[in-house]
């Protein structure tokens, strides 16, 4: 079934002139796209304003890579199954390359392995990758919090995604489940062992 184009009409028309990603995710979800499925849907992919070349400092149009998540759910429905599998597949293959690249300070330096620290400094980690919304972290628990989410018009599984692997990425196993307040605004409840 091919993704849901209503709902990327809507996350569409929640962005604003400005709102940009840097490129290095943009090269993330191609390589995944054609991990995952072949050289062939990746060139399908990677048609009109997505077949030009990403650097992976500069930022893109949060559009474009919206256009590109939704192109990349068609293209890696049959492997993958739904589209929010997809979405949380993309998020966690970008997390772990920014993790390596222009996240290492937050990974290594300011988190020292500590996923409160990581996530209290969410809005520092994201605005080295974004130019738009806002990230408020509180503690629920030694285990636990919640990462309130707003003016981000990104699915809420590809949040899932960047979440639990960034736990992940730290060495442990966790959750993070997405509670939509409206399109753009999202509270997401994240724990680990």
């Amino acid at each position: 079934m091919p993704s849901n184009k209503s709902e990327l009409a809507a996350r569409l028309a929640a962005t604003q002139p400005g709102d940009a990603v840097r490129g290095l995710f943009f090269k993330a979800v191609f390589s995944l796209v054609q991990q995952r499925a072949g050289l062939a849907a990746m060139e399908q992919v990677r048609v009109g304003v997505l077949a030009k070349d990403y650097s992976d400092l500069r930022t893109y149009p949060v559009q474009e890579f919206l256009n590109l998540l939704y192109l990349a759910a068609d293209a890696l429905e049959e492997p993958m199954g739904s589209e929010e599998a997809v979405y949380h597949a993309c998020g966690e293959s970008n997390v772990t390359r920014y993790s390596t690249g222009p996240g290492m300070l937050i990974f290594g330096i300011i988190s020292r392995g500590d996923p409160q620290k990581l996530f209290s400094g969410a809005q520092m980690g994201y605005s080295a990758a974004v130019t738009y919304g806002t990230r408020e972290y509180v503690t629920t628990g030694p285990k636990s919090g919640t990462l309130r989410v707003r003016r981000d018009m990104l699915p809420p599984a590809y949040h899932e995604g960047i979440l639990t692997g960034a736990l992940k990425v730290l060495g442990l196993k966790g959750t993070a489940k997405a509670h939509p307040q409206g399109i753009d605004r999202v509270d997401y409840d994240i724990t680990w062992e």
